[in-house]
């Protein structure tokens, strides 16, 4: 099983370098602020739509400076399906 979870580190110096406070964030990606903190603390793994957001958003972050991509379970690993 494959996990995408925010790269936190990577997102406090996005937010710093747009001299943000997480309010100001959550207002600009159209979220509650209760939800963004959710998200940047680790309780709750964001949505592909929520990645896509903060991906428009700091046009200047790659998804993986962004995201984590975490694997579990017993697959190979890859991700592709071998043919």
């Amino acid at each position: 099983m494959v996990k995408i979870v925010l790269n936190q580190s990577a997102l406090e110096k996005a937010i710093a370098r747009r001299n943000l406070s997480r309010k100001m964030l959550a207002q600009h990606l159209g979220v509650s602020r209760s939800y963004l903190s959710r998200i940047t603390r680790g309780k709750l793994d964001p949505s592909a739509s929520m990645r896509q957001l903060f991906l428009s958003y700091f046009k200047d972050c790659t998804f993986d400076d962004l995201f984590i991509i975490r694997e579990s379970g017993n697959g190979d690993g890859n991700g592709c399906s071998s043919t």
